[in-house]
């Protein structure tokens, strides 16, 4: 039977602990979840449960998921969602001075994120962005059809580090240890 790290609960054969840094972040990070990403091996939304302080995750199948979507909009005083919608406007010319409490990130593949999006229509009240001009991700043991897609790690961080400007080198760190240890068919890489 393959042990688990209790900490970080990767298996032990490939243990994380020595990697994660904690994070605070001043906003607070809602990463809405497709079921089908929960238990993926790959997943990068388990690094940033290692390591950001600030984050709530909410699966979309779970039994409260509307109450708690609701619960944290509710708590917040001016959330803003990041995808890029028809009306997004680039969070690269976000005004900093934008009071923004709470963001919200979808994790799933492009496809299951525009699923998330349109199944949840009051999330489109909120102001949203999208990324302009985002960088190349270095995410490459998840396959893509899409140029310029990044990791939700990948997009949490580059929010981040516009709207709070706060260090997020050790979710980079964090995620670049994960495809060191690595050890899947190496046909699974990104080209």
């Amino acid at each position: 039977m393959r042990q688990y790290c209790k900490q970080c609960h990767f298996p032990a054969s490939t243990c994380l602990c020595f990697a994660i840094q904690p994070i605070q972040s001043s906003v607070k990070v809602l990463v809405i979840q497709h079921p089908k990403e929960v238990h993926h091996a790959k997943n990068t939304v388990r690094l940033l449960k290692l390591s950001l302080q600030n984050l709530v995750v909410l699966i979309e199948n779970q039994d409260d998921f509307k109450t708690q979507l609701t619960h944290y909009l509710n708590l917040a005083n001016y959330p803003a969602i990041i995808y890029p919608s028809p009306t997004s406007s680039p969070l690269e010319q976000m005004n900093n001075n934008t009071p923004h409490d709470l963001l919200i990130l979808f994790d799933g593949s492009w496809r299951q994120a525009y699923g998330l999006w349109c199944r949840h229509k009051q999330l489109h009240l909120l102001p949203q962005y999208h990324f302009s001009a985002p960088p190349n991700s270095t995410y490459t043991i998840r396959h893509t059809q899409r140029d310029n897609s990044l990791s939700t790690l990948e997009a949490v961080a580059y929010t981040l580090s516009h709207t709070d400007r706060c260090d997020v080198r050790p979710l980079y760190n964090l995620q670049d240890a994960m495809q060191l240890q690595w050890q899947g068919p190496a046909n699974h890489q990104r080209r």
